[in-house]
């Protein structure tokens, strides 16, 4: 190699273990973390919000797992919200509330000027709130009859202000589904890891609570309420940069909850530019120091990973091979681990296959995510 090709090469591998370094110290935070016995485990008045939008086809297999939870009904009230839905979901969700009593469903006909619909339709909801404790989900998902059981359990101390939990995109039929959740649990699995050493990434409004005391002292989705995303990480970095709150991953295959994932690319490529589409906002507004340090590392690593196969594949020399390698093996681990922590089976195949393609859509939505419009739902 060229004098200045040594020095790419030296620095892409000298990238690439401060990455795996960093990778095997959040999956040591993850195996720290451990689930209350049954003789610990606390009650509190807790309440389910779930925004519903044109979801005829899903809302009752949500409704059916709310119902069906483990946990004392009269600690459990149920809030889902029509949001100007154009289909069934009104008459479904009407009907449902005759029959269940601790069901109330909240009806949206305008969202006002300066509030993302999604935002202004769970604040219109926790508004209403008089319990504890907040859980929130989506209404495509479908959790664990003890998933409230599970969350509400790190309340118990008065510092937790936001839980999350496991949240895979997974139908169990295709490479292509397999793909999709284990895509989803990598980025859960390095939350997890975070939360656990004291770090503040992400996560998934598909699994989080807070406590309403939490909420109300940071003045809920206020300065962030216009963002069309962040009804849940930009409210975990509010509640966790309050001097009161920290935030706790809830990891056990009861804290699970499941969702469908994208059913075209078309449908992926706008979730992916959805999330990507905070990444310079990340910085305007407060968030913790790990995430602003962090995320711009681990978009040059990905882009260390692809200009690496890409190198491989202009030279055929195998020493180019070695960051992605790395990067592959460290990342093998960590999911491999959080995967055995919720009971699910992992699969080489899908994480090598993963490990080829992550790194290109990881720069390319990375890139495009912050200039590019979006349609929350294809079909609103």
């Amino acid at each position: 190699m060229a004098g200045a090709k040594i020095m790419i090469y030296f620095l892409f591998i000298l990238i690439s273990l401060i990455y795996a370094g960093f990778i095997l110290w959040l999956t040591d935070g993850i195996r720290n973390l451990s689930s209350p016995t049954e003789n610990e485990y606390i009650y509190p008045e807790t309440t389910v919000i779930v925004s519903a939008r044109n979801e005829e086809n899903n809302i009752s297999n949500l409704v059916n797992a709310l119902v069906n939870q483990s946990y004392p009904k009269e600690l459990l009230q149920l809030i889902i919200i029509n949001d100007r839905s154009t289909d069934q979901t009104a008459e479904i969700l009407t009907n449902y509330e005759r029959e269940i009593d601790n069901l109330t469903i909240v009806t949206i006909q305008e969202t006002p000027a300066g509030w993302a619909p999604k935002k202004w339709a769970l604040n219109t909801a926790i508004n209403t709130v008089t319990t504890e404790i907040i859980l929130q989900t989506d209404a495509d998902c479908i959790p664990h009859n003890d998933w409230v059981k599970c969350m509400v359990q790190p309340f118990s101390s008065s510092e937790v202000g936001f839980v999350s939990g496991p949240a895979p995109l997974t139908n169990k039929s295709t490479l292509i589904d397999s793909l999709y959740e284990l895509d989803s649990l990598a980025q859960d699995a390095f939350s997890a890891g975070g939360f656990s050493q004291g770090m503040v990434f992400s996560c998934t409004g598909r699994n989080i609570g807070y406590s309403k005391q939490a909420f109300d002292d940071v003045s809920g989705y206020e300065n962030v309420s216009h963002f069309i995303s962040g009804d849940d990480d930009l409210l975990l970095h509010k509640i966790t940069g309050h001097p009161s709150y920290k935030a706790q991953f809830v990891l056990s295959k009861e804290s699970v909850v499941e969702s469908p994932p994208p059913s075209s690319l078309e449908q992926f490529i706008h979730q992916r530019l959805r999330f990507a589409s905070k990444g310079f906002s990340y910085y305007n507004i407060k968030t913790s120091a790990s995430l602003r340090v962090v995320l711009p590392f681990l978009y040059v690593t990905n882009l260390v990973a692809l200009l690496s196969l890409f190198n491989f594949t202009e030279t055929s020399h195998f020493y180019w091979m070695w960051p992605w390698i790395i990067k592959t093996m460290v990342d093998g681990i960590i999911t491999y681990v959080f995967y055995h922590s919720i009971g699910r089976k992992w699969s080489l195949g899908t994480m090598t296959l993963l490990s080829l393609i992550h790194p290109l859509y990881i720069v390319t939505f990375g890139i495009l995510g912050p200039f590019s419009t979006f349609e929350w739902k294809l079909d609103d």
